[in-house]
């Protein structure tokens, strides 16, 4: 599919990207670009529909339309059964913080919550904070060697007491893909609920919940070239089930339930223009006609997969050629399809910040240090000396690119 890949008509609708002298765009793993239409998605919201819900009035139903189609829009992207399991919120964080706090209130002392040296922060500390409620963290451990969980040391901490396992799709950090389904056998095998943290996984791939069987996924529509915005799904009899923090004023029934306070409706309105795009490549690439929107948005990330695969094994050649370097997670060149295109490193004799200070001199944006995923630097020992830098490739990024950033590594050398 990535043999029909026209990079050149990717890249036209991202203005930013193919603006006069741009920069090269490597600091995609904390946000990505956002096309044209988003903007303008947001933009015409704010001017025309801009309005609360549940008016009789023009704009307000508008407005509720527009996030209810966005729901069903996102269900699609997830692979939902239904749009009422698909909750919007400020971010995944917040979304997460929420939902840690639902489960807080049905947990008893001693009851165990699993959680992954690997992960961002965000699928560590809110599960962690449940010890004030008595429950016991139990920590899965990763093989260093090639950044990649242990899946021994999860067998060892899953046990009778194991309530829910919180673990990531792709790491924010060092690029791995986690074999979630596997993980979810493990966990619903001694009865405990799965999160997954798919906010890196994204924009690289296909998510699909069914598949997955996991209980819970949460994403951000910002690394998926949309606006801010946090998405979370749960399995419908979860989400009625679960004691949700909310005003007395807010529906019962999900996904209302936890929707806390007005939602970001520009921001859902964007949303929409973001899975629109979707479904456009989708078009694009997909050999026959596709007459689903479920269907254009899996041929659309099946596609980015695939062009993506060869991204990852050119910034790969390109960051090994590189003298000093160190690059920390899957260097096998034949796992490229276990590793999202994220690269983090190290670079003899020089800071991450010196590198990412060299890299920005020559308008290429790239990341240095720990990246919020603060628990796999301290077990790689790399906290202390300001982490690493890291460089994350998505669709629209080109290989003339990948060799600008090689050619300013070897500068530093």
């Amino acid at each position: 599919m990535s043999l029909n890949f026209d990079v050149t008509r990717v890249r036209e609708h991202f203005p930013s990207v193919i603006r006069p002298r741009a920069p090269i765009y490597f600091d995609n793993p904390a946000g990505t670009q956002v096309t044209g239409a988003v903007a303008d998605g947001v933009r015409d919201y704010l001017l025309f529909d801009n309005a609360n819900h549940g008016g009789a009035f023009a704009t307000s139903t508008r407005s509720n339309a527009m996030v209810n189609e966005t729901r069903a829009a996102m269900a699609d992207f997830l692979g939902a059964n239904s749009p009422d399991e698909i909750v919007f919120g400020p971010n995944m964080t917040t979304l997460t913080y929420g939902l840690s706090r639902a489960l807080g209130r049905t947990l008893r002392p001693g009851d165990e919550i699993v959680v992954t040296r690997l992960d961002h922060d965000s699928n560590i500390a809110p599960w962690v904070a449940l010890e004030e409620c008595g429950a016991v963290v139990r920590w899965v451990d990763v093989h260093t060697e090639d950044c990649t969980l242990d899946f021994e040391s999860l067998a060892a901490v899953l046990g009778p007491r194991t309530k829910l396992v919180a673990v990531g799709l792709a790491s924010n950090a060092v690029g791995t893909v986690n074999d979630v389904s596997r993980i979810v056998r493990m966990a619903h095998a001694v009865d405990a609920r799965v999160f997954v943290d798919a906010v890196h996984f994204a924009p690289h791939g296909p998510i699909d919940v069914a598949e997955l069987d996991c209980d819970f996924l949460s994403c951000s529509v910002y690394k998926f070239f949309g606006p801010h915005l946090g998405v979370l799904w749960g399995r419908r009899e979860l989400l009625e089930r679960l004691p949700a923090y909310k005003v007395r004023s807010a529906p019962d029934a999900p996904p209302d339930r936890f929707e806390t306070g007005t939602q970001n409706h520009e921001g859902i309105a964007g949303t929409l223009e973001a899975l629109h795009y979707l479904e456009w490549l989708g078009n694009e690439l997909a050999p026959a006609p596709v007459h689903t929107r479920r269907a254009r948005l899996l041929a659309a990330m099946h596609g980015i997969r695939a062009r993506e695969r060869e991204l990852s094994h050119a910034l790969l050649q390109g960051l090994q050629a590189v003298p000093g370097l160190r690059i920390f997670g899957i260097t096998d060149p034949d796992r490229m399809g276990d590793r999202v295109p994220t690269f983090s490193f190290t670079l003899a004799q020089r800071t991450p910040l010196e590198v990412a200070t060299h890299l920005a001199s020559r308008d290429i944006q790239a990341w240095n240090g720990n990246h919020f995923a603060m628990t796999i630097m301290e077990t790689l020992g790399l906290e202390q000396s300001g982490g690493t830098v890291r460089v994350g490739a998505v669709h629209y990024n080109t290989h003339e690119e990948i060799d600008l950033l090689v050619q300013a590594l070897h500068a530093l050398t």
